[in-house]
């Protein structure tokens, strides 16, 4: 008899269709998500009663700058939680998420995942899930005409409540001490965040704008390509938030809604596509130094991470990122040993940039890049 199982297959990642529709129906009903959770909760409440969150850890900064790599290593110390793919179904109740895994072999095998850069993935790969929190909890999100600045003066009295809530379910469910979460539009949010937990600490990475434009150009392109031959993927990266590539890509508003409208009108055009991405790039960086600046607070909570010298200087970089979150370097021994080896910059692709797109990198990041010792 045929196997009738249908997969959704993109590319050689594929995950089973049916996990896209149950995310549809929960994305559709978060009434029903949210007693859901509070279902959860009281099953769990003796369990997280006593649980604290302690120094949760935020990895951010502008995606394809290496987060998910970041991610990647981290979650795979003791001492953290995260969510992981098989969340995306339903992230209000990862208890029980996790328990319908345990008993099922859907999504077991490893594979490489959407974006092509080496990174395999399962259910059980750590991932970017918190996202669907923040775009339902707060209106305009979307909306690149609205900041995403938020600060100590932003309240959410709801989100606030559920938020806590929800990563001690994680911690408990995970066994672990710290949260850890790769958001790349939490960059905007830093501030808010260190107010809801005033020990939070942040990696923010930062990578060369040349070799990061050329990434981000280069996914751009490969999910429009998906978008064609998949239809449910553009649905799908707007039910999970990621809004990085494709028809669904948003900006992050710094307080610049008419350079975001300048950035619009410059990639509609392929002769101006790169010069849009330059000017979002300084935009981003800027800000980020901006807010450092502005908050003493928030410059002692966060290290800067370059791209560059986690791959070529891998030993003494992961070192000072386990020195900053406080995490034990014990715990971390076998994991810096395993990755210390692997860690090189791509070489699947390279930019392919005309001399007169390069200058034109140079001239709109220069500025910025040089602040965090890019020379050119």
């Amino acid at each position: 008899m045929r196997n009738k199982t249908k997969n959704l297959k993109i590319r050689e990642f594929s995950f089973p269709l049916s996990m896209y529709y149950f995310a549809r129906f929960f994305f559709n009903h978060h009434k029903f998500n949210m007693k859901l959770n509070r279902w959860e909760s009281k099953k769990l409440h003796k369990r997280t009663t006593n649980i604290s969150i302690d120094r949760p850890i935020y990895i951010t900064g502008l995606t394809r700058a290496g987060t998910t790599i970041i991610l990647e290593m981290l979650s795979k110390h003791s001492d953290t939680a995260n969510h992981r793919y098989l969340h995306m179904v339903n992230p209000y109740i990862p208890n029980f998420i996790q328990q319908i895994a345990n008993k099922t072999r859907i999504f077991v095998k490893k594979s490489e995942r959407l974006h092509k850069d080496r990174i395999v993935v399962n259910r059980s790969s750590p991932e970017a899930v918190e996202e669907i929190f923040w775009q339902r909890f707060f209106s305009g999100i979307i909306d690149e005409k609205v900041s995403n600045i938020y600060t100590y003066s932003t309240v959410n009295e709801e989100f606030e409540e559920f938020y806590a809530e929800h990563l001690k379910k994680l911690l408990c469910n995970q066994n672990s001490s710290r949260y850890l979460v790769k958001n790349n539009y939490n960059v905007s949010r830093m501030e808010y965040i260190l107010k809801l937990f005033p020990t939070a600490k942040f990696l923010i990475v930062v990578r060369n704008p040349i070799d990061h434009i050329a990434s981000i150009i280069k996914q751009d392109q490969i999910f429009h390509e998906m978008e064609r031959k998949h239809k449910q993927l553009l649905h799908w990266t707007k039910i999970i938030g990621h809004r990085e590539f494709g028809s669904a890509k948003l900006c992050i508003n710094v307080n610049n809604t008419e350079e975001i409208e300048q950035i619009r009108e410059l990639w509609k055009k392929e002769e101006t596509c790169v010069k849009g991405w330059a000017i979002y790039w300084s935009s981003i960086y800027e800000a980020v130094l901006e807010f450092l600046q502005k908050n003493k607070e928030l410059e002692k909570a966060v290290l800067m991470v370059r791209y560059e010298d986690l791959c070529e200087n891998s030993n003494e970089t992961l070192d000072n990122i386990i020195n900053h979150l406080e995490l034990s370097h014990e715990k971390f021994t076998e994991i810096k040993t395993e990755y210390s080896k692997k860690l090189t910059k791509p070489t699947y692709y390279k930019p392919k940039f005309s001399e007169k797109e390069i200058q034109t990198i140079i001239e709109l990041t220069k500025k910025t890049a040089e602040k965090f010792n890019y020379k050119f």
